[in-house]
């Protein structure tokens, strides 16, 4: 009887398993032109990342032509509990929300419901009548805006926004103060937002800030319908991304990896992770989102088909193709960024050299990372995909590169 039961519950375990990977086709590398010797590689890094990196456990995916040659997991999901890494594991996105977020927007620009040349204030009146910040003083010293802040501005990182941090300008320190990321709505953080000047007039500098939530209170805005379930809608119900939410259902909290940091060379928790609650009081198109591998590569993979994904048409080709093109011409990337082989498409960064970069891709890979350690890259040229997902904090970047090399050198047809 003891073993009927543990045949039975495994046939249900498996018949699960299959199910919630029914869409996900696998092959083996040899069959998309890669070499299982050469991927042996990159299992031999993540290891010694996870091993003797501060990372305590990691997942790794790689596809080529549609088709996954490699999920693995690594090390833990909570070093400190002993509880293992699993394929399932939910993590914190963080800035690999905005790509999502932007193709939201331009679902509103195929219908013809936004224009990328539109001034925000069209849609977004509290917008209207922008100041640039000038000098401090007992009450900030602003002039007018040489131009209009733009749609397609807000996709691109140069609406003019400071990077709202609060750890290096005057006008940083005035957006914290001003309880932006506290306000209990997506027309709160507008009405917020409308009453602080801007850093830069818009479109003349590229600055990571605060735009892509203003994305997000576009597509409510414009669409008629509240942006969390706009993306379940039109992006997360058909790719089927069932795992994908601002807010954790109690019921799968127990999937979601804890934030880690390393305190006086000690592995700690971070306190600031959150526990599956709303990251913050609305939506955040910034960085508000947890998912797990398997439903970020259903997305990213749409991406890298042009648009569709296991029979489903998210975005058109020209839209996708759009989005991974250079949208800053020869703007600065970012105030003090170094590596010139590097511009902003919408959502994401595009590689516009070789000779700049470290990485072996090739120009026009695409993609975007998270402040957990989490990113993902896309080279079209090779029909090619890459995830890697931790949570340690701070973001460990200088994995990145050879994470990177490892996957791409496998191509050898």
């Amino acid at each position: 009887m003891n073993i009927l039961r543990a045949f039975l519950l495994f046939s249900v375990v498996s018949i699960a398993t299959a199910y919630a990977h029914s869409d996900l086709r696998f092959a083996t590398p040899e069959e998309v032109g890669m070499s299982s010797e050469r991927l042996e590689t990159l299992r031999v890094w993540a290891e010694d990342a996870v091993e003797s990196y501060p990372l305590t456990g990691a997942i790794t995916l790689v596809a080529r032509h549609g088709k996954i040659v490699e999920f693995e997991t690594y090390g833990y999901r909570d070093k400190l509990r002993g509880v293992e890494m699993t394929k399932d594991t939910i993590f914190r996105l963080h800035s690999m929300t905005k790509t999502i977020a932007t193709a939201a927007a331009m679902i509103l620009v195929e219908r013809g419901q936004i224009q990328l040349n539109d001034p925000v204030e069209k849609h977004l009146p509290e917008l209207a009548n922008r100041n640039v910040y000038v000098a401090e003083g007992s009450s900030p010293t602003t002039r007018p805006a040489k131009g209009k802040m733009l749609v397609k501005h807000l996709f691109t990182h140069t609406a003019g926004f400071p990077r709202a941090s609060g750890d290096s300008t005057e006008l940083d320190k005035r957006y914290v103060a001003s309880g932006l990321r506290s306000a209990p709505s997506l027309d709160a953080y507008l009405k917020i937002l409308g009453e602080l000047p801007l850093q830069d007039d818009p479109g003349t500098v590229y600055q990571y800030g605060p735009s892509i939530d203003v994305v997000g209170a576009l597509v409510q805005r414009v669409s008629g319908v509240p942006f969390d379930d706009f993306l379940q809608e039109e992006i997360f119900d058909p790719l089927g991304m069932k795992d994908t939410f601002f807010e954790v259902p109690v019921e799968k909290r127990d999937r979601l990896i804890p934030g880690f940091k390393r305190v006086d060379g000690k592995l700690a928790y971070e306190e600031n992770a959150h526990d599956g609650g709303m990251r913050t009081p609305y939506p955040s198109g910034s960085g508000g989102l947890y998912s797990t591998v398997q439903d970020y590569f259903r997305f990213a993979q749409m991406l890298l088909n042009g648009g569709t994904y296991n029979g489903v048409s998210v975005l058109g080709k020209l839209t996708v193709r759009s989005m991974m093109q250079n949208q800053t011409g020869f703007l600065d990337f970012d105030k003090g960024h170094s590596n010139r082989s590097l511009a902003y498409g919408y959502g994401g960064s595009v590689k516009i050299s070789q000779y700049y970069d470290n990485k072996l891709t090739n120009v026009g890979e695409f993609g975007w990372g998270g402040a957990g350690t989490t990113w993902y890259r896309l080279d079209p040229k090779e029909d090619f995909l890459v995830l890697f997902f931790t949570q340690h904090y701070p973001m460990a970047s200088s994995l990145t590169t050879p994470f990177m090399n490892t996957a791409i050198q496998a191509i050898v047809e």
